[in-house]
């Protein structure tokens, strides 16, 4: 690569995300062997990660190879000092994570092996049967058994080496680094004189709204969505630039996206998919043999070895690779957490509604209000301090950004369709990802949603067309202020909250005095109370025991004795 910029972020982002998937892979292949959890594969993933940076550079940088080492690691510490930072000084305080997310990290950490070991005791098929959907929504075990576990290996991985809990958190923000360096080197590989244009677009790529909202979360969403956006930027770069570096972590990404959850590994085969057929069709070179069969290779090591526990024990005991979600004896987890109104309609409605509604994060007997594109109330960004917004979760102007992306598409396919095919080919494989899931209206499961109209808005600037780079430019300005007023919104949020957990802590260590506490399925506060120094004995609380006082952001109640 010529652009220096463009090699230095290609750098940093590859070797991020390949020392996380050494991780993965090291640790899932050491459970084979009835190793569990250690920090070795921690150590052993630096290692990795850094021999690899050495042989990228040697086949990137042709001269003053030294100062791109140092360069390179000083930029890497930079942004795992960063993602450490925050990550340590601010608390899980998600529903999903402080219930069976941060406890799958402990019992993982305290040498559970899920491909050797028995399951966890997890209610029966029968008592399954006989629960409403709140009582199925606290089966812990039940997931923890059945799910996928890639970035669950990640999280224990760092609590064996720190002690601190919150510190897996990282690997969210090392994703989201990595999705942004990436972009950067494609589109910078793409439009090599564009360089503001293409950091711009990156951090609106980078910086989506599902991404940033679970960021200090154990959701695994938005490495969901930082996945994906890595995935078709190392497909850009691969298309553009040629490189064996480039396609294994190309690999490296399909495997990790496999390993967060069960629809991320369809999305992980329509992209790759999409990617092969992008070569099939305009590689003139041919290299989609090539492609094809580091694909292939990819995929068994994803669903055989790594993915071993859940996909193929699911499919032994269960007889579907997705139990509990699909198959003989699926569990709807989706009736309670739905709003009222989309009940017996189909997916395609759910996601019309979801997409020009009033933000909102409702379900059970609660319906959605529809409303007029690009307005917004105050009260459509206070729900965005959490992190698994339900209807309108990408923000109160997207339904107005989609209605612009319609209008740019109409123009760009009426003046520049073959200039613009691949990207358009992109959007169609991204568009039919999101459609595969029945629940699309949800931002959490689809956050791929969120690159289509800036990858729409690129055709568009590229247009020869005037109008079609005016509608680009004024579609990406639109979703460059609902990214702000969403992530400004939810960060505010989060950080009032923190304050009021870290004080609440504060006062009753203070206190001097032992905590009882009832935990009421939000186990993993042990940890925290732990870490804290606090002496705490569990038991039951009276809901009516006027003493009593709820953990802040949790269900859990406690007695100062």
């Amino acid at each position: 690569m010529k652009n220096r910029t463009a090699t230095y972020t290609l750098l940093l982002g590859i070797t991020l995300l390949l020392f996380m998937a050494a991780i993965v892979i090291s640790t899932s292949v050491l459970f084979l062997f009835g190793v569990p959890v250690s920090a070795f594969s921690f150590w052993l993933s630096v290692a990795a990660a850094f021999i690899c940076l050495l042989g990228a550079i040697c086949t990137f940088v042709p001269v003053f190879r030294g100062r791109w080492i140092a360069w390179t690691l000083a930029g890497l510490l930079v942004i795992a000092g960063l993602c450490w930072y925050v990550s340590a000084t601010t608390y899980d305080l998600s529903f999903d994570g402080q219930t069976y997310h941060q406890e799958a990290i402990m019992l993982l950490a305290q040498g559970w092996n899920p491909v050797l070991d028995p399951p966890l005791l997890s209610p029966s098929q029968e008592e399954i049967a006989k629960m409403d959907g709140k009582e199925i929504l606290t089966a812990f075990y039940l997931w923890i058994n059945h799910y996928a576990k890639g970035p669950w290996l990640l999280d224990a991985v760092m609590y064996k080496v720190t002690n601190q809990i919150e510190l897996g958190k990282m690997f969210n923000l090392l994703l989201l680094f990595s999705s942004f360096l990436l972009s950067v080197a494609a589109m910078l590989a793409a439009y090599p004189q564009k360089k503001t244009r293409a950091v711009l677009i990156s951090l609106l790529l980078a910086c989506n709204p599902v991404v940033i909202c679970q960021a200090t979360s154990y959701y695994i969403d938005g490495q969901l969505g930082s996945l994906i956006l890595i995935i078709c930027a190392l497909g850009v770069l691969l298309f553009k630039r040629y490189h064996g570096w480039v396609l294994a972590a190309l690999c490296a990404a399909l495997m990790l996206l496999a390993e967060v959850k069960f629809t991320a590994l369809v999305y992980a085969m329509l992209l790759g998919g999409g990617i092969f057929l992008l070569f099939l069709f305009y590689d003139k070179q041919r290299r989609w043999k090539r492609l094809l069969a580091a694909f292939v290779a990819s995929f068994v090591l994803a669903v055989a070895v790594v993915g071993y526990n859940p996909y193929v024990t699911n499919t032994l005991t269960k007889g579907h690779p997705f139990y509990p979600l699909a198959g003989p004896h699926a569990v709807d987890i989706m009736t309670y957490n739905s709003p009222h109104d989309f009940r017996g309609i189909s997916s395609i409605e759910k996601l019309a509604i979801s997409l020009f509604a009033k933000s909102a994060n409702i379900a059970g007997k609660d319906e959605t209000s529809l409303k007029f594109p690009f307005t917004i109330t105050s009260e459509e960004l206070k729900v965005f301090n959490a992190p698994d917004v339900r209807v309108a979760g990408f923000g109160p102007l997207f339904g107005g950004a989609f209605l612009l992306l319609l209008i740019v598409l109409v123009a760009v396919l009426a003046g520049d369709r073959r200039k613009a095919a691949p990207l358009l080919l992109i959007c169609g494989i991204l568009f039919a990802s999101v459609l595969v899931n029945p629940e699309s209206w949800w931002a959490r499961y689809v956050p791929q949603l969120w690159m289509i109209p800036v990858l729409v808005a690129i055709a568009g600037l590229e247009s020869r067309n005037t109008f079609s780079r005016n509608a680009s430019w004024v579609l990406l300005g639109v979703l460059l202020i609902n990214m702000v007023m969403v992530n400004g919104a939810h960060i505010s949020g989060q950080s009032w909250v923190n304050e009021a957990a870290k004080q609440q802590l504060a006062e009753i260590k203070a206190s001097k005095k032992t905590v009882l506490i009832d935990f009421h399925h939000f186990n993993s506060n042990r940890l925290r109370l732990q870490e804290a120094g606090i002496p705490y004995v569990e038991g039951k609380i009276d809901d009516k025991d006027a003493n009593a006082k709820g953990l802040v952001a949790s269900r859990a109640r406690y007695v100062l004795k």
